[in-house]
């Protein structure tokens, strides 16, 4: 048997009594089965990066309310009014006036394009956030996956310590072995359980940063279910990278900066023209002397004359803008294929680490435990001869576990760079009926 086959019968011995619905872990903790399938759709919905994400998305919308406003400055109304004196006869002077500001140069119209790059922009980021998020929880999955395995493999070992034990004592009681024996067995059993119970807390660990990054509540924590996949190495360099430059969501949402900064410098250049108001004022002049008044009805338009101002700030400040986000799509895209070639020959060296595990040194671990208990009890090795060898099977197990962890981190690494899922067979969604029984 394979270090794969193992892994997988193991997985789901351990699963069988863990995974019915509100069950309770050691402590009390609360648990609920989920596959991957279910948890990365939970996840789309209400992980915390993904809710921030989703509303700073309102944002974009803001501002494309806010370029529909057809007069983007207000009418402004004045008065006057005051006494008229003339050869000892007094009367009152009015004058009303309104006055509107209007754009000229297309602004309105370049400013509705520019909200609306803004709205697609922040739509390019929700989706590169919901990307982060996707590939973090397939991450973290997998790693409680690997966490329970340990503690799975701990639990063995406590159970072969106590039968160790067990055997000790008959044979003191029998005048085999000396008592000393039996105080080690004692000693490795304190152990044993020790072990297990850091195994168990790495495991609820690895459940709580499962439920930390993909927003499950913290009351019940999720039970992965399924089995470590096959290790698979990485695709060509070419198709990662060719894979990366389309579908990469960072990089759409540089891309979708970029637009947003030029029309904006298209925006301010359209600013830097003159806005003339037009209005219209009315005027009732008083005639005191002869005891009459005069109406006045006067169109008006104004014409700022741009000697100083000439809007220079908005208009460097948005060309700024611009360089800072095309320097960043450059700098982003000319590190992706090294970041893509680093992630790729990592997870190539651990998939390559597990199948030497799984086809040339690792045998059948509880078969080899039940060995060495019965060596043991036969009186053909001494107790530490045993827990030697033991030792040395765990020591395997964990290094093959190890490399596991290492090739999950490292996929997860590859599949950021890339963009999308690199492996997308792997979501258990046979099993996704589990996580649909909890309603949360």
């Amino acid at each position: 048997m394979n270090f794969a086959a193992w892994l997988r019968a193991s997985a789901m011995a351990l699963a069988i009594p863990l995974v019915s619905m509100g069950a309770e872990a050691e402590g009390g903790d609360k648990t609920s089965p989920v596959s991957l399938y279910n948890i990365l759709a939970y996840a789309d919905e209400h992980a915390p990066g993904v809710l921030v994400a989703r509303a700073q998305t309102e944002r974009g919308q803001a501002a494309v309310d806010g370029a529909r406003v057809v007069l983007q400055k207000n009418t402004i109304a004045g008065a006057m009014a005051g006494p008229r004196f003339a050869q000892g006869a007094r009367g009152t002077d009015y004058q009303l006036w309104l006055r509107q500001p209007i754009e000229i140069a297309g602004e309105r119209k370049q400013r509705r394009n520019t909200a609306e790059k803004t709205r697609e922009r922040t739509h390019k980021e929700l989706e590169e956030v919901r990307w982060q998020v996707h590939r973090e929880v397939h991450a973290a999955f997998h790693l409680a996956l690997v966490a329970r395995e340990r503690w799975s493999l701990a639990e063995k070992i406590l159970v072969s310590t106590e039968e160790l034990l067990s055997v000790a004592e008959r044979r003191h009681q029998a005048g085999d072995i000396s008592e000393l024996a039996v105080r080690l067995a004692k000693g490795e059993l304190a152990q044993a359980r020790q072990a297990s119970l850091a195994a168990e807390q790495e495991y609820r660990s690895a459940q709580l940063r499962l439920a930390e990054v993909s927003g499950w509540p913290a009351d019940v924590l999720p039970e992965p279910v399924g089995e470590l996949d096959e290790p698979k190495r990485a695709p060509p360099m070419e198709e990662l990278a060719a894979l990366a430059l389309a579908k990469h969501p960072g990089i759409g949402a540089r891309v979708g900066a970029i637009a947003e900064a030029e029309a904006r410098v298209r925006l301010e250049d359209r600013e830097a023209w003159p806005e003339p108001s037009l209005g219209v004022t009315y005027t009732r002049e008083s005639l005191p002397i002869v005891g009459l008044n005069e109406h006045i009805v006067q169109g008006l338009m104004t014409l700022p004359i741009p000697f100083t101002q000439r809007n220079q700030e908005g208009r460097a400040r948005a060309r700024a803008e611009l360089s800072v986000a095309k320097a960043e799509k450059q700098a982003f895209v000319q590190a992706l294929k090294v970041r893509l070639a680093r992630a790729a020959n990592a997870v190539n060296a651990d998939a390559a680490r597990i199948a030497a595990y799984g086809t040339e040194i690792l045998p059948a671990f509880e078969g080899n435990l039940t060995l060495l208990r019965r060596a043991f009890e036969l009186g053909e090795a001494d107790l530490l001869q045993v827990l030697v060898g033991r030792e040395r099977l765990l020591r395997i197990q964990q290094d093959a576990l190890t490399a596991y962890q290492d090739y999950y981190r490292d996929a997860a690494a590859l599949e950021a760079e890339v963009g999308i899922e690199v492996w997308p067979d792997e979501h258990h969604q046979d099993e996704g009926d589990l996580g649909e029984q909890h309603d949360h």
